[in-house]
């Protein structure tokens, strides 16, 4: 009790009683959407974070997986091109090979839920990106358990507005984007961007003499918000994403230099397109009605030996490393599509908010693998239907009591050409109790317990695995392990935040513990070199863990910023398939600290530098295995003159270009030492430096 209190202490002690400085500098109030309706961060009953299109040209950032050190708490997986594999707290996925996955960490780009599809988070003339922290079991459902991602891209104006952006920087990267907006009619404007980026990447592929992890990479975004009428509002949002990445990031001795002769590809092609309506003529509430739909081709592939298979390159391919001329490839395609569509009803006064809600997601699936006598052929076609609401509820002057529910009902089919027909039918409630004191206008207290869920699903690989090996269902293995169930979480979170009286020190303190029921983890069965990945229910999880995010203006030139996060995760009752024991273990990608914290410096009114440092502890790769990647410690730099209308910004990441894995394996692949087992890791950003210059009028 003593800890509790000077916890508490400790937090609003500098926020009631701090001293005013000058207020000539006040705070930009960026406003987020985390609880149904327009708020500043500093209220919202949640730990959050927030980053500004101004935090991502100084960071130097185009994609998602270059913000994401900046959060804390927050950490993510490669096993691809990009960093698209998000976890929150320690929990998320990892990869997605066969198996149809659910989303932990959901991703909504301006109102369209592109969950699953992480490859789309470009980050060219995007104002925000808010990442809410825990169950959002009320607001985002199935695709929200441990959290939430949302991207905002500017909106239209009426004024003119023209924004060009040009940069280069190291292995040969470049990019370019434009984005215009003007009034079109006096009620509609329309804004469109269009922005292309190249990189060689970060491997040299020895064999083949060419940039095998190169990244190639666009994004175009239109919108048109239109007033109807005085009281009917429509917003149309059309994002076209092309994707054409390299994957080639294994090799035998864990370096950056490849030999493989087949090198992958990791490319996403999408269409998406949004139209919210919103009606605001009622005397009591505003309604609006939410649709959309994404169409996406996915290709997924990769050289599965690593090396090449050239006797008259025998220095490079080595010898021994193809006995009876073992060599295999693997690919995956996928044809993805979704629809949504909310009803949605908020009270005027923004205190009550009910709504429906129905998506339908199908996808097909095409793996064309060495090891298969034909490609696998799959169908998943899965929809929920959910119905929630919110109410906060007054109890005095300085106190609101929240409380939401969501019930989902979530139905999957399955189908694929080895003639198994499989379904699922779960229903699952979330939800939110939440208590908010507003100690002084600038002070405010939250307690919370939250639930949140993931649907189950079919092991498609394992049931392939069953027809392929011609074993029988009923086999203990396959006959446990053809479906899995759904996980719940459940989070008890304690939170301050405020202010200073002049704005100049901001900050958010959460502390939480969270329990998984039926918790899923991804194991894996091997035999002869040959991978079959399937999801397993353990008993339960546990994860608690502090999270503090703050900034502070010590004088009108120097501004600094921070967030801390501490994370103890445990697995309960859970034995690998190899028979390894991971009871009481931590889990996959939950460093148990992480930090980054940023100084900028003005030299003038135009000119200034900024430097960062940020890092995290050691953490498992994987529920499956021991191995664990290293703590980190790195070095970010910017300078930059910031002009009226202008700018230009040299920067780096990673400035004493540290070797950073961003997935790790531990299994046997090199025949030469009779498949011993190693660990094997994907390296991410080496030292990445560029130049940035923006115009916008």
């Amino acid at each position: 009790m003593k800890l509790r209190l000077s916890l508490i202490t400790a937090a609003l002690l500098p926020l009631i009683s701090a001293p005013a400085f000058v207020e000539d500098t006040e705070l930009e109030k960026i406003l987020v959407t985390g609880d149904f309706q327009k708020e500043s961060i500093q209220t919202l009953s949640a730990s959050a974070s927030l980053f500004s299109e101004r935090e991502i040209n100084d960071r130097g950032a185009s994609f998602l997986d270059e913000m994401l050190a900046s959060a804390a708490n927050v950490n993510f997986t490669a096993g691809a091109s990009r960093g698209r594999y998000i976890q929150i707290r320690g929990v998320g996925l990892r990869s997605q090979f066969v198996d149809p996955i659910n989303p932990s960490v959901g991703l909504v780009i301006d109102g369209i839920n592109y969950s699953g599809l992480g490859g789309s988070s470009l980050l060219f003339d995007v104002n925000q990106v808010e990442i809410y922290r825990g169950p959002q079991g009320t607001r985002f459902g199935a695709d929200g358990m441990a959290g939430m991602i949302q991207m905002e891209s500017a909106d239209p104006t009426f004024d003119p507005s023209v924004k060009v952006q040009l940069g280069a920087g190291n292995y040969n990267s470049y990019e370019a984007g434009v984005a215009a907006g003007i009034g079109i009619t006096d009620s509609t404007a329309v804004r469109a961007s269009i922005y292309q980026r190249e990189s060689d990447g970060y491997v040299d592929n020895l064999y083949l003499n060419e940039s095998t992890q190169q990244q190639d990479e666009l994004v175009s975004r239109f919108k048109l918000h239109s007033q109807l009428t005085d009281h009917l509002r429509t917003e149309l949002s059309v994002h076209y994403i092309d994707i054409n990445n390299g994957y080639d990031a294994f090799t035998l001795d864990n370096s950056r230099n490849s030999v493989a002769d087949h090198p992958g590809q990791d490319n996403q092609e999408s269409i998406a397109v949004g139209l919210a309506n919103i009606y605001t003529g009622f005397a009591w509430f505003d309604v609006s009605l939410n649709l959309s739909g994404i169409d996406s081709d996915l290709v997924y592939s990769f050289d599965e030996d690593w090396v090449c298979n050239d006797i008259n390159k025998s220095q490079l391919c080595g010898a021994g490393l193809h006995p009876d001329g073992y060599s295999s490839t693997d690919s995956y395609f996928r044809d993805r599509q979704d629809q949504a569509a909310e009803l949605q009803f908020n009270g005027k006064g923004g205190n009550w908010v009910t709504g429906l809600y129905y998506q339908a997601r199908n996808v097909d699936l095409e793996r064309q693998y060495t090891w298969l006598a034909a490609p696998f052929a799959s169908t998943y076609e899965t929809s929920n239907t959910a119905i929630y609401g919110q109410l906060a509820t007054p109890i005095g002057n300085k106190t609101t009591l929240i409380t939401g529910l969501r019930v989902e009902q979530y139905q999957g089919d399955y189908t694929d050409n080895n003639g198994f027909i499989e379904s699922t039918d779960d229903v699952m409630v979330g939800g939110k109790l939440a208590l908010e004191y507003q100690v002084i206008d600038r002070t405010m207290i939250y307690t919370s317990l939250t639930r949140g869920y993931k649907a189950g699903g079919i092991n498609s690989e394992a049931l392939a695995k069953a027809k392929d090996d011609g074993l029988n269902l009923d086999a203990d293995f396959f006959k446990n392990h053809t479906s899995f169930a759904p996980e719940y979480l459940w989070s008890g979170e304690f939170g301050v935040k405020g202010s200073s009286l002049d704005e100049k020190f901001i900050l958010r303190l959460a502390a939480f513990y969270m329990y998984r029921e039926d918790m899923q983890l991804k194991a894996w069965k091997v035999e002869d070199q040959k991978f079959t990945g399937y999801i397993d229910n353990a008993s339960s999880g546990e994860n608690y863990g502090l999270e503090i995010e703050g900034s502070y203006q010590l004088t009108d030139d120097l501004f600094f910023t921070g967030s801390a996060g501490y994370l103890h995760t445990k697995i309960n009752d859970f034995v690998a398939q190899s028979g390894l024991d991971q009871d009481g273990r931590e889990q996959s990608q939950a460093p148990k600290y992480q930090y980054a914290f940023t100084a900028r410096y003005n030299f003038t009114d135009e000119l200034f530098a900024t430097i960062g440092i940020e890092g995290k502890d050691n953490y498992y790769f994987s529920d499956s295995h021991n191995s664990q990647a290293p703590n980190i410690n790195l070095v970010n730099l910017t300078t930059g003159y910031e002009a009226e209308q202008w700018s230009i910004r040299a920067w780096a990441r990673n400035v004493f270009d540290e070797e950073v894995p961003t997935r790790g394996f531990e299994f046997g692949n090199d025949p030469r030492e009779g498949y011993a087992t190693h660990t094997y890791t994907q390296l991410g950003e080496p030292m990445v430096a560029g130049v940035t210059f923006i115009y916008e009028l």
